[in-house]
C-alpha cells in the first residue's frame, strides 16, 4: 500500500491518513512479504481499543480475537497448552454462566497455523512424491541392471586382466550417480516452470503461495536427494555385476550378457513393487476424485448462480448509533435495487462461504438441556427482510422477516430446519419461543426479552459443503443493528458485469463507504473446496506419472526377457510351438508379475487410505468401487504393457536366431 498510494515516498512516516472517518498517523512501513500470521493480506494495522460496552462480561462468549505470544526461554509448547487449560477451568468456575461446559484455550505452534487447514493434504502430496520417487528409482535400477547384464563381457575382461571389485563398482557407481545428477538438473527445470504454473493456477489455496520457489536450498535438497538415490539404487546392479562368473560369462562369446537368475529375480520383484506403489496412488486418487465428486453434488439450500457478494464497515464516526446504521441500510437497499438488471438485494451480518461466522447460546422455552449434552447454540444472521428472497431460501413454515419487524415492535426470528430438527421434531416451531444467554438455565430469564419464531427456511452451507450442520436463526437488522455487514445482489446476468454499477450505487449513497472482498458466490463457494480441488488434482498428476513409470518398468522388463530368451522362443518354434502360443508365453509371465503387484498394491492401499480419511467426503476409504475400478485400469495398462513383447516375441525368426547362436 505504501508504493500503491503513496509512490514509494519516505516521508509517509508521520503524515496523518483518514481510516474508516477517523484520524490516524502512520508511524511505520512493513516489508512487502511481512504476513500475519493467520496468512491473511492485510496492508493496514492499527491500535485495537476496546469500547466500554465490549469489556463487560456478557461480551466474554464474544470471542473475535486471535492472540499472538512468544513462550518464554524454557517454556515448551505442552508446558504452555497445561497452562493454559489451567486458566481455562478457573475461567469456567468464576464466570460459570458465561461458558459452557466444554469451553477451553488451545495454543497453535505459528508453522501449524501458518499451514491451517492445508496441512494434512501437504502431508499427502509429499507421501505422493515419496511414492513416485520410488517408482522412478525401481525403473532406473531395472535400467542399470539391464546395462550391466549387457556389459557383462566387458566387466569379465576387465576383472580378468586385474580389476579388483571395490574399483569394478566405484566405476559403475559413478556412472549411476551422473545419470541421477542429470535427472535432476532436468527435474529442477521442470519444477521451476511446474512451481510458477501450480501457483498460477491455484495460488488462492496455497498458504504465502508468492514466496513458493525454487530457491538454492531447494536446488541443494534436490541434488542431493537424487545423488543419493542414484548410488542407493545403482548400488545393488553394481555389486550384482562387479563379481562375475568369468568362466561363463567368457564362454558367452558375442552375446555379452549375463542372464543369471539373480539378476531376473531382482528385476521381477522392481517391478511388483512398482506396481504395487503405483496401485496404491491411484487407489488415492480414486478415492479424492470421487469424495471431491460427491461434494460437488451437495445442494448449499440457496440459488448460488447469479449472486454477486462484497462486504462493508461502517465508520465509527459517522455510524455511531443504531439509528444512524439502520437509516443507511435503509437507504442503501433501494439504490441497490434500483440498479439495471439487479433481481434483489440482501443485507446479513454473515454471508454464507464468506469466512466469518457468529454465534451464541440461548435458552429455549420449556427445554431442559440433558446434563450430558451441551445445550443449545448456534448461528446468528442479522439480515434484511429481503436476504430470504435474495438467496432463495425456500420458506418451509410461516413467514420470513417483513418490513413490520422493527424497533418497538416484539423481537422475532426466523429459524432454519436444522433447529427444528433439533428442538422441534415433532412440533410446529412458528409461536415458540427462545432468549439468548447461558444455555444451562442458571440465569434468570425472566429479565430478558423472548423472541418468538414466525417462520422456518431452508439450511443453508455456511463454512462449506463438507462442514456438519449448525442451525441457524435470522434476526432483523431493524431489531438488532450491526456495524459489519455484507451484501448480496442477486443480477438477471453475469454478476461481474455488475460490479461497477454496484459499487456507483453504495457511492450514491455513501462516498466515503468502502466495500471490500468484491465475489460472485460462486467464487466463494469453488474457493472453500479449493484446497480439496488442489491435492486431488496434485495426487491424481503424481498418479498418472506413477501409471507412466510403471508400465514403462512393465514394458522394459519384458522386452529385455524377450530379448534375452530369443534362443528359447525360437527353438520352441522351431519345435512346433504356434505363434499364439508363444505370446499367451510371454503374457502370463509379464502378467504374473502385474496380478502380483496388483494384490501386494491392494493390501498396502487397504491399510494406508486409512491415512486419507479426513480427506473423504461422502467416500469410505475401503470403498470397493474405487478398489475394483483401480485394480482393473492397472491390470488393463499392464496387458498392454506385455503386449508389444510379446507380439515381438511372435515375430522370433528361429533360423535367423539358431544361426547367431
Amino acid at each position: 500500500i505504501w508504493q500503491r498510494l503513496f509512490g514509494g515516498d519516505r516521508g509517509v512516516v508521520g503524515r496523518t491518513v483518514s481510516l474508516n472517518g477517523e484520524s490516524y498517523q502512520v508511524v511505520g512501513v512493513m516489508p512487502r512479504e511481512f504476513r500475519d500470521f493467520f496468512n491473511r493480506n492485510v496492508e493496514v494495522w492499527s491500535p485495537l481499543v476496546f469500547e466500554p460496552d465490549q469489556l463487560t462480561d456478557d461480551q466474554r462468549t464474544s470471542e473475535f480475537l486471535n492472540l499472538t505470544a512468544r513462550l518464554r526461554e524454557g517454556t515448551t509448547p505442552a508446558g504452555a497448552q497445561a497452562e493454559m487449560r489451567s486458566l481455562a477451568e478457573r475461567l469456567k468456575r468464576q464466570y460459570a454462566d458465561n461458558y459452557p461446559p466444554d469451553w477451553s484455550l488451545m495454543v497453535t505452534g505459528l508453522s501449524t497455523q501458518a499451514t491451517g487447514n492445508i496441512r494434512p493434504a501437504l502431508l499427502l502430496l509429499l507421501g505422493a512424491v515419496g511414492f513416485v520417487l520410488l517408482i522412478a528409482c525401481a525403473n532406473v535400477a531395472n535400467l542399470l541392471l539391464s546395462r550391466a547384464a549387457a556389459r557383462g563381457k566387458e566387466i569379465a575382461i576387465r576383472s580378468a586382466l586385474g580389476a579388483t571389485r571395490d574399483r569394478l563398482v566405484r566405476q559403475l557407481l559413478t556412472e549411476s550417480a551422473i545419470l541421477s545428477l542429470a535427472g535432476g538438473v532436468v527435474g529442477l527445470l521442470l519444477a521451476y516452470w511446474g512451481v510458477r504454473l501450480l501457483v498460477a493456477i491455484d495460488a488462492g489455496n496455497l498458504p504465502r503461495a508468492d514466496e513458493i520457489r525454487v530457491d538454492g536450498a531447494v536446488a541443494l535438497f534436490t541434488l542431493a536427494v537424487s545423488l543419493l538415490a542414484g548410488l542407493l539404487f545403482g548400488l545393488a546392479p553394481a555389486l550384482h555385476v562387479a563379481s562375475p562368473n568369468l568362466q561363463s560369462t567368457l564362454k558367452e562369446g558375442g552375446r555379452g550378457a549375463t542372464g543369471d537368475r539373480g539378476s531376473h529375480a531382482i528385476r521381477r520383484m522392481l517391478v511388483i513393487a512398482e506396481i504395487a506403489l503405483a496401485l496404491t496412488l491411484l487407489t488415492g486418487a480414486g478415492l479424492l476424485i470421487k469424495s471431491f465428486a460427491r461434494l460437488q453434488g451437495v445442494d448449499p439450500g440457496f440459488v448460488p448462480e447469479h449472486l454477486l457478494t462484497f462486504n462493508f464497515a461502517l465508520p465509527q464516526a459517522r455510524y455511531a448509533s443504531d439509528t444512524q446504521q439502520v437509516a443507511l441500510y435503509d437507504r442503501l437497499l433501494p439504490a441497490l435495487g434500483a440498479v439495471p438488471g439487479v433481481q434483489a438485494a440482501g443485507l446479513t451480518s454473515v454471508m454464507p462461504f464468506g469466512g466469518n461466522w457468529s454465534t451464541g447460546t440461548f435458552e429455549i422455552e420449556g427445554y431442559q438441556t440433558p446434563e450430558d449434552q451441551p445445550g443449545p447454540w448456534g448461528d446468528i444472521r442479522i439480515v434484511s427482510p429481503t436476504f430470504f428472497e435474495t438467496l432463495r431460501l425456500p420458506v418451509i413454515r410461516g413467514r420470513v422477516l417483513s418490513e413490520q419487524d422493527r424497533e418497538g415492535t416484539p423481537v422475532v426470528a426466523v429459524i432454519d430446519e436444522e433447529f427444528v430438527r433439533r428442538y422441534w421434531p415433532r412440533d410446529n416451531p412458528v409461536g415458540k419461543r427462545f432468549t439468548f444467554g447461558p444455555p444451562d438455565g442458571a440465569v434468570d430469564t425472566t429479565s430478558r426479552e423472548w423472541i418468538e419464531v414466525v417462520g422456518v427456511v431452508g439450511h443453508a452451507a455456511h463454512e462449506g459443503l463438507d462442514a456438519d450442520a449448525r442451525l441457524q436463526l435470522y434476526l432483523s437488522y431493524r431489531q438488532a443493528p450491526q456495524p459489519l455487514i455484507s451484501v448480496a445482489v442477486r443480477t438477471g446476468g453475469d454478476p461481474e458485469r455488475f460490479v461497477n454499477l454496484v459499487r456507483e450505487a453504495v457511492a450514491s449513497v455513501d462516498p466515503e463507504l468502502p466495500i471490500s472482498n468484491v465475489r460472485t458466490m460462486e467464487e466463494l463457494i469453488e474457493q472453500s473446496v479449493g484446497q480439496r480441488r488442489l491435492s486431488m488434482m496434485l495426487l491424481s498428476l503424481f498418479s498418472g506419472i506413477a501409471l507412466v513409470l510403471a508400465s514403462i518398468g512393465i514394458y522394459g522388463v519384458m522386452s529385455y526377457s524377450v530379448t534375452q530368451r530369443s534362443r528359447e522362443l525360437g527353438v520352441r518354434i522351431a519345435l512346433g510351438a504356434g505363434r499364439a502360443d508363444v505370446v499367451r508365453l510371454v503374457l502370463r509371465q509379464g502378467m504374473s508379475l502385474a496380478l502380483t503387484g496388483i494384490g501386494i498394491g491392494l493390501a498396502a492401499a487397504l491399510l494406508l487410505t486409512r491415512l486419507i480419511e479426513s480427506q473423504l467426503f461422502g467416500v469410505r476409504a475401503s470403498d470397493p468401487f474405487t478398489f475394483v475400478a483401480v485394480a482393473v485400469l492397472l491390470g488393463t495398462t499392464a496387458l498392454v504393457a506385455n503386449l508389444v513383447p510379446a507380439l515381438r516375441a511372435m515375430r522370433v525368426d528361429p533360423a535367423v536366431v539358431l544361426r547367431e547362436e
